[in-house]
């Protein structure tokens, strides 16, 4: 479509060219025509044409010539709008590509912080579920030991009421056999009191008769009597022996049933607790095994950093001990001007004591060059050389300062 727009700008501008230009040769060969109608000479008259042609000819050629420029600049700038929209495709193909870049990247991001997030609530919600399932253990187990605890007052009040009827129930049969024997008693006071009457008034009928028939008479009556009287002891003696055996038996099963709900009860503590303990000791490693996992990272995070700060304090005090060699050095030995006559092999060695700020402070001889004018001229040019150019960072400067500049300061150099 632009290739379309440049060409018919050319044809615009040719034709544009072409109009001007032949508007030009019109008004010039007017004026020519104009000239030739002045009274001049035969001679130059005919001297002239050939100058009309020929100018005619160069103009034709200079129009063709200039509509061939004409087009070659329209070609140069149809190829040159033509690069320059190649080069604003390319452009904004590359501004796409790092617009497609940048968002997959933010996409990337944003997903990584997703499932960062997602991996904590994760982390939560179990965490979260865990002492949720511990708390409902623990009510449950609170629920179940309550259970059994009230399970164990019904029990002891069942067996209470249990004993108290069977109390009742036995006083109320003893009760029973009691006025059972009274009345057999009375009957039989009664029975002897009548029999005492009869056998009075037969003993006034009938006396010497029935003496003998009513002792004999008496005799088996009392022997009935005593009879009776042990057969009531002896089913009392058994009552009571049977009452005994029934309440020792009750206490018995009443004690087994006791022991073996205690028993349950015993197994089921002893369970929970044991379960308790499991889920304890379960808990006790998953923290151990965290706090050593926390621990782990803790040290592989701190000697990490100390590492990193190994790294960077050795490569700082590289770095300040370059500078002091290849700044400092070099900037106090240019301080120092040989006294006359110093002997040419003649060696002084000084340590500078100097703050971070490059203030120096003291200069202390370590190597004397034997000649104490040569030694105070060194230390004057330590002197003059404060405050020293000293490393924009602050530790290096420390670092300098706190370990002090020994210097070396040779006649020869000087030369």
């Amino acid at each position: 479509m632009q290739l379309g727009r440049g060409e018919k700008y050319q044809d615009l501008v040719a034709t544009a060219v072409t109009v001007a230009v032949h508007a030009f040769v019109g008004l010039f060969l007017l004026l020519n025509l104009n000239i030739t109608d002045v009274p001049r000479p035969e001679q130059a008259e005919i001297e002239a044409i050939p100058a009309e042609v020929v100018d005619e000819v160069a103009i034709r050629e200079e129009l063709e010539r200039l509509a061939e420029e004409e087009r070659r600049r329209q070609r140069a700038e149809a190829e040159r709008q033509a690069e320059l929209a190649r080069a604003a495709r390319a452009a904004e193909e590359r501004r796409q590509a790092e617009l497609r870049r940048q968002r997959e990247e933010e996409r990337r991001e944003a997903e990584e912080r997703r499932r960062q997030e997602e991996a904590k609530r994760k982390t939560d919600a179990q965490r979260e579920a865990a002492a949720e399932a511990k708390r409902k253990a623990v009510e449950a187990a609170k629920r179940q030991a309550e259970k059994q605890r009230q399970a164990n007052r019904e029990a002891k009040r069942q067996a209470a009421r249990e004993a108290k009827r069977r109390a009742a129930l036995e006083a109320k049969r003893q009760a029973a056999a009691e006025a059972k024997r009274e009345a057999k008693r009375q009957a039989a006071l009664e029975a002897k009191r009548e029999a005492k009457r009869q056998a009075a008034l037969e003993a006034k009928q009938e006396a010497k008769r029935q003496a003998a028939a009513e002792a004999k008479r008496q005799a088996a009556l009392e022997a009935k009597q005593e009879a009776k009287r042990q057969a009531a002891a002896e089913a009392k003696r058994q009552a009571a022996l049977e009452a005994k055996q029934e309440a020792k038996r009750q206490a018995a099963l009443e004690a087994k049933r006791q022991a073996a709900a205690e028993e349950t009860r015993r197994r089921a503590a002893a369970e929970e607790a044991k379960r308790q303990a499991a889920a304890e000791e379960t808990r006790r490693r998953a923290a151990a095994e965290e706090a050593k996992r926390q621990a782990a990272a803790e040290e592989a995070r701190r000697k990490a950093e100390e590492a990193r700060k190994l790294a960077l304090e050795l490569a700082a005090k590289e770095a300040a001990g370059n500078f002091a060699r290849s700044v400092i050095q070099p900037y106090v030995k240019r301080r120092w001007n040989p006294p006359p006559n110093t002997p040419r092999g003649a060696v002084c060695v000084v340590r500078v004591f100097v703050k971070a700020s490059g203030q120096v402070t003291n200069v202390r001889i370590l190597k004397s060059s034997g000649n104490a004018i040569v030694d105070n001229s060194v230390k004057a040019a330590a002197f003059r050389a404060s405050p020293l150019p000293m490393p924009n960072d602050s530790y290096q400067a420390t670092y300098i300062a706190s370990q002090s500049l020994d210097i070396t300061f040779r006649a020869s150099d000087s030369d």
